[in-house]
């Protein structure tokens, strides 16, 4: 395992990732079954922390079979073919699902959800960036979509990675953000994972959904990864909501 992550890991001083709205994220200790409303065979720990980076070796849930699991992937999309493992994206834009080669089987075959307790976005002010953690009341868990994909090592060892999904802001984030990760409801989760699901079915899955999120400031503690506290995700003034 050592190789692949030495090769991937972006460090602290990473400061040039596109689509800083979801490149850190939120995960606390959830009960996967209970939020999911139906079985789920746990393939692994559930990897949480209240700044974690991509490349970060997380748990997503997905359909195998006729079941769903929860295992682990690291947070890059990184196709069998990629050479330069740095340059794998962790945001995918919803509108190169369809058209790009790299993501186009990915998209119709294997998707998968990240479950977070929130993620952050960096908004310009006129001299600094400042944080805001977007969640949900009380903190509580939700789904984020993306895509997986398998990166062979050897003829005989692969990892599984992901990308999550982006879509342009709807009206109340986008006065911070111009894009954000797409949120699946409880009720589209098998819609979502099923590899049957027509793809214009899905398209209607990727629609900004901020009625239950709120956001908040949160210190620049959060601007490096290696602080994991939950100080890191205290808000610093009160929290915004829709409406």
């Amino acid at each position: 395992m050592e190789p692949f992550i030495k090769q991937k890991q972006p460090g602290a001083t990473r400061s040039h990732w596109p689509n800083k709205m979801s490149g850190r994220l939120i995960i606390s200790p959830y009960n996967i079954g209970l939020e999911v409303g139906q079985p789920v065979e746990l393939m692994s720990e559930i990897t949480t922390g209240f700044n974690l980076a991509p490349c970060t070796q997380l748990a997503i849930l997905r359909q195998q079979t006729s079941k769903l699991t929860l295992d682990k992937a690291f947070w890059s999309f990184t196709p069998s073919w990629m050479k330069q493992l740095d340059q794998a994206p962790y945001i995918i834009r919803n509108e190169n699902l369809a058209s790009s080669p790299m993501f186009k089987e990915s998209w119709q075959k294997r998707r998968c959800l990240l479950p977070v307790t929130g993620y952050y976005i960096w908004v310009q002010m006129t001299r600094r960036k400042q944080a805001f953690a977007v969640r949900r009341e009380h903190n509580r868990p939700f789904f984020l979509a993306g895509i997986w994909t398998r990166y062979p090592v050897t003829a005989t060892r692969y990892y599984d990675t992901f990308g999550l999904i982006s879509i342009p802001a709807d009206p109340w984030l986008g006065k911070l953000t111009p894009r954000v990760p797409v949120t699946i409801k409880q009720t589209d989760i098998n819609t979502w994972l099923q590899p049957s699901t027509p793809e214009k079915q899905l398209e209607q899955l990727l629609l900004p959904d901020t009625v239950t999120l709120e956001c908040y400031p949160v210190s620049d503690l959060v601007n490096d990864p290696q602080n994991q506290t939950s100080q890191v995700a205290s808000p610093i003034a009160e929290r915004r909501r829709p409406g």
